[in-house]
């Protein structure tokens, strides 16, 4: 018998990797042909079982002529695969995919954060976020259709609080997972106290936040200095100008990393975990990467993050954009070790239980299937 085709739409290939690659692997275990569909940069080369095809969709166009010429493209690539599910990732191939009216195909829309969009105010983000909420739901009450989410706020912003049927056809995942046998919970470092960050350079991560408080707590005597593990994202609408980028490698006691391939270092080398995110996540595998190293975290209340941090339990929360705030809750950790050991235990746990790539693997591995028995098709 034929095996069932699954095919991964996402917009880069390292993205995949660094998230999604437990999931293909899953695929291939569940017995799918499986084809990822993204621009490529070699990060995905000689995985087992994997196919991977060139679609060079840039993050950053939203000109209708472009997103054209993308619609086009992806009508071509399905017309010559034939998947029979589509797992598209995020929310640019999640619009691709329903505007390119694909027959036959059954859709599983996974929405990883809205991104700049969610918290944006201008005119044009308002009317974007509308937009793809219509589309969004329309999609959903079509049959063969399921919707993947992070998040509980993501859910409820698509489905609508009163919309059961809707509703019935989300599943809720515990972001991308990490897998906590490749973590270490190091003993803290010797020396100052090191806060960190590792995010892309967008503003919507709110990396100048944290520059800000701890800037005022050094001002304020404090021995303390900020490690930023993260590239600019010039694809990205949010991406940080390099004059902003500038200002922070001027800035006494913080230390830009750029790209860290071993996270698990990272943290070895900071005593607290800061994002102070002004919202549209998921729910971000750098926290989930700090929970599993055992490091506490501070975070603020917006969602993904606040759905990982228990407040007072494995971590801070703290309002969105409160520059006293996050100072005040950097500073609680950095005078008491134990409550940062007792925070760092939790998360490390919490992590441990409902947030690994297993738990992500059988979540999806469900959803497939929930796919392919609604065409008649069992992998």
């Amino acid at each position: 018998m034929k095996r069932p085709k699954l095919l991964f739409l996402i917009t880069e290939d390292w993205f995949f990797r660094s998230h999604f690659l437990p999931m293909a692997r899953r695929a291939v275990a569940d017995g799918y042909d499986v084809v990822v569909a993204a621009r490529l940069s070699g990060a995905l080369d000689a995985i087992d079982g994997v196919r991977v095809v060139d679609t060079p969709f840039p993050r950053g166009s939203l000109r209708p002529w472009v997103v054209g010429r993308q619609v086009a493209h992806l009508r071509a690539l399905l017309a010559q695969e034939q998947p029979d599910i589509v797992h598209a990732i995020a929310l640019k191939p999640i619009a691709l995919l329903i505007l390119s009216h694909a027959h036959g195909v059954a859709r599983a829309m996974a929405v990883t954060g809205r991104g700049y969009i969610a918290g944006g105010r201008s005119l044009s983000a308002v009317v974007i976020q509308w937009r793809l909420q219509r589309m969004l739901r329309r999609a959903l009450r079509q049959p063969r259709t399921l919707l993947l989410v992070e998040n509980e706020a993501d859910r409820r912003w698509v489905a609508g609080c009163a919309s059961e049927h809707l509703l019935a056809k989300t599943v809720l995942l515990p972001g991308a997972g990490v897998n906590p046998d490749a973590y270490v919970a190091a003993p803290e470092p010797q020396g100052p106290i090191v806060v960190g960050v590792a995010a892309r350079l967008i503003a919507s991560k709110g990396i100048d936040l944290a520059v800000a408080a701890v800037r005022r707590l050094r001002q304020s005597g404090r021995d303390i200095e900020l490690r930023i593990a993260g590239a600019a994202d010039e694809q990205n609408p949010d991406h940080v100008s390099a004059e902003t980028i500038a200002s922070w490698q001027a800035t006494p006691g913080v230390t830009l990393c750029g790209h860290v391939s071993d996270i698990s270092a990272f943290w070895a080398q900071a005593h607290i975990a800061c994002l102070p995110s002004r919202g549209g996540e998921g729910l971000p595998r750098s926290l989930l990467e700090a929970a599993a190293c055992g490091r506490p975290i501070v975070t603020t209340l917006t969602p993904g993050c606040a759905d990982l941090v228990r407040h007072t339990e494995s971590g801070l929360v703290v309002p969105v954009g409160d520059v006293d705030a996050l100072a005040e809750a950097l500073q609680r950790l950095a005078l008491d070790a134990h409550l940062r050991r007792t925070f760092g235990a939790a998360g490390r746990l919490r992590v441990i239980a409902g947030y690994t790539e297993a738990h992500v693997a059988d979540a999806v591995s469900q959803a497939w299937r929930r796919l392919l028995n609604d065409q008649g098709r069992e992998p």
